[in-house]
C-alpha cells in the first residue's frame, strides 16, 4: 500500500506531462503562458503556432520577443504568420522540425535556433527585414523543401552545409549576394531567380552536386557546377549575366536551355554526350560560338538555336530526333549540316544565315519574311516545288478559260 501512495501520484505527473507534450491539434502561443507549456517538454507531438495578435510584453519601439528555450524536437509544425509586431524569435534548444514557416512578419530581424539541423519544409516568405539566420553550428544539414522568398537576406549561411534536400526555391531576395550549398544531389526541382545581390548578381556554386531532376537558374553573375553528372529533365539558364558556363563532369541532361543571357561567350561541356529533350540556345548576344560539345551524340527533342552566331560544331552529332533549327543574323556556312540528312536528323531541318530577325524552332524569318525549309550554305532559300507547279498549273487554267 505504501507504494502504491508513491506510485499513483508519480503516475498522475507522468500522465500530465504526456497530456501537455502532445496535442493532435496545434497549440497556439499568444503569451508567455501558453510557451510554458513547452517547459517540459523535451518532444512536442503536434504543431505550434504564435499567434497574430501576441500578449507579449512591447519595447519602447512597439515590437515584441518571443523566446522557447526548453523543447528539442516538435514533431508537427511551427508556424508564424503575420505577427506584425515580433521582432525576435527564439527557440534555443530546438533540433528538429516537421515544418517551419514564418510569413508576413515585417519587422522580424532576429530568428535564432542555434541547435536546429533538421526540417521537412522550410517555407519563409516577406520577411524584409530578416538579413541572417542564426541557426548556429553546422546549421542545417537535412531538409525536404526549402522555399526562401522576398526577405532581407544577404547570405544564406546557417543552410549552406545542407546535404541533402529535394525541393530548393531561392527566389526574389534583393539583398542576397551569394549562395553555396554543399549538397550532393537534388531529388527534385532546384530554382534560383530574381536574386540580384543589390543589381551586382548572385554568385552561385555547388561544388559537391552530382545529380538533380529539375535545375533553372535566372539573373546569376557566376554558376559552378563542376561536379554535376546528370539532370534528369530540364537544366535551364534564363537572363543572367555569366560571361563563361563550364560544366567538366556532366554526360547527360534532360533538356539543355540558354536563353537570353546577354553576357555569355562560351558553354563548355566537354563530357556531354546526350540531350534526352529540347536543346536550345536562343538570344544570347554575345555568343559567337558554340563549340564546347565536342562529344555531343544524341539529341531526342528538337536542337533549336537562334542567335547571332558565326560558327557552330557539332563534331559528334549522329541523331537529332525532333527538328533541327539554326538561325543566325551572321554570315554562316551551313554545308557542313546540310550534309548530315535524314539518316541523323529525324525531323524538319532548317539552317539559315544572315537572317534579319533569326528565330525558334518553328519559324524562318528573314529581312523579306519569307519561310523556308532547308537552305544552301549561303543561307539561300530553297524553292519549294510544289508550290510552283501548284501556281503554273493555275495559271494555265486561267489562260484557257479567257480563251
Amino acid at each position: 500500500m505504501a507504494i502504491i501512495q508513491y506510485i499513483l501520484p508519480a503516475l498522475v505527473l507522468a500522465s500530465t506531462a504526456l497530456a501537455q507534450c502532445s496535442n493532435q491539434g496545434t497549440l497556439t502561443i499568444a503569451s508567455s503562458a501558453d510557451a510554458s507549456q513547452l517547459a517540459s517538454c523535451s518532444t512536442y507531438s503536434g504543431s505550434v503556432a504564435i499567434e497574430t495578435g501576441l500578449a507579449y510584453p512591447k519595447d519602447a519601439n512597439g515590437h515584441q520577443t518571443v523566446e522557447v528555450t526548453t523543447v528539442k524536437k516538435i514533431t508537427g509544425n511551427l508556424t508564424v504568420t503575420d505577427a506584425i509586431s515580433l521582432s525576435s524569435l527564439s527557440f534555443g534548444s530546438l533540433q528538429s522540425i516537421g515544418g517551419f514557416e514564418l510569413g508576413g512578419l515585417t519587422v522580424l530581424s532576429e530568428l535564432s535556433l542555434p541547435q536546429l539541423t533538421e526540417v521537412s519544409q522550410l517555407n519563409f516568405t516577406a520577411l524584409p527585414a530578416l538579413q541572417t539566420l542564426d541557426f548556429g553550428g553546422t546549421g542545417l544539414t537535412k531538409a525536404e523543401s526549402i522555399l526562401i522568398t522576398n526577405t532581407g537576406l544577404s547570405t544564406l549561411t546557417g543552410i549552406n552545409n545542407l546535404q541533402q534536400v529535394d525541393t530548393f526555391n531561392i527566389n526574389n531576395n534583393q539583398a542576397l549576394q551569394n549562395i553555396s550549398l554543399q549538397v550532393t544531389s537534388i531529388t527534385n526541382s532546384l530554382d534560383i531567380e530574381a536574386n540580384d545581390g543589390y543589381q551586382s548578381g548572385l554568385t552561385t556554386a555547388f561544388p559537391m552536386l552530382e545529380t538533380a531532376m529539375n535545375m533553372t537558374f535566372r539573373n546569376c553573375s557566376i554558376i559552378s557546377l563542376p561536379a554535376l553528372k546528370n539532370v534528369t529533365e530540364d537544366l535551364g539558364f534564363y537572363g543572367n549575366t555569366f560571361e563563361t558556363f563550364f560544366a567538366p563532369n556532366l554526360t547527360s541532361a534532360g533538356g539543355l536551355i540558354f536563353v537570353d543571357n546577354p553576357a555569355l561567350t562560351n558553354i563548355s561541356l566537354p563530357q556531354l554526350t546526350a540531350i534526352n529533350a529540347t536543346y536550345q540556345i536562343a538570344n544570347n548576344t554575345q555568343l559567337k560560338e558554340v563549340n564546347g560539345f565536342t562529344k555531343l551524340s544524341v539529341v531526342k527533342g528538337a536542337l533549336d538555336f537562334s542567335g547571332n552566331f558565326t560558327d557552330v560544331q557539332l563534331p559528334a552529332l549522329t541523331q537529332v530526333q525532333g527538328a533541327f533549327n539554326l538561325q543566325t543574323s551572321a554570315k554562316f556556312d551551313c554545308s557542313g549540316f546540310d550534309k548530315l540528312g535524314k539518316a541523323v536528323i529525324k525531323g524538319k531541318y532548317t539552317c539559315l544565315g544572315s537572317r534579319t530577325k533569326p528565330g525558334g524552332e518553328g519559324t524562318a524569318s528573314g529581312s523579306s519574311g519569307a519561310a523556308a525549309s532547308g537552305t544552301s550554305s549561303a543561307g539561300q532559300i530553297q524553292a519549294n516545288l510544289p508550290a510552283v507547279v501548284g501556281g503554273t498549273s493555275l495559271l494555265a487554267g486561267l489562260l484557257q478559260f479567257i480563251l
